[in-house]
């Protein structure tokens, strides 16, 4: 899986599309219902860190963590934004 960001989008190459929420169900069914009840800024905040970590997983070609996904669920509902840095977080400073 390939993971490229373009201003506010995210483009993504895969054998076959498919949504977060599906991509989340692979991972772990429990954390999936849980961010599916999900809203508001709680939603934004999980969507972008677990996009992160896809990407993170891709790029390093290992699995996602289902004990990482539900961290970053846990975090959202928080209201907190825990992300490590990356090297495109490194230059954009």
């Amino acid at each position: 899986m390939y993971f490229e960001e373009k201003g506010d989008e995210y483009i993504v190459a895969a054998a076959r599309q498919m949504t977060l929420q599906d991509r989340i169900l692979q991972i772990d069914h429990i954390q999936a219902r849980r961010f599916a009840k999900l809203s508001g800024p709680a939603l934004e905040i999980a969507t972008e860190g677990i996009i992160r970590h896809l990407r993170a997983c891709a790029r390093m070609d290992v699995n996602p963590d289902a004990s990482a996904v539900r961290e970053i669920i846990d975090d959202a509902l928080n209201g907190r934004r825990v992300f490590a840095e990356t090297s495109n977080d490194l230059l954009a400073a």
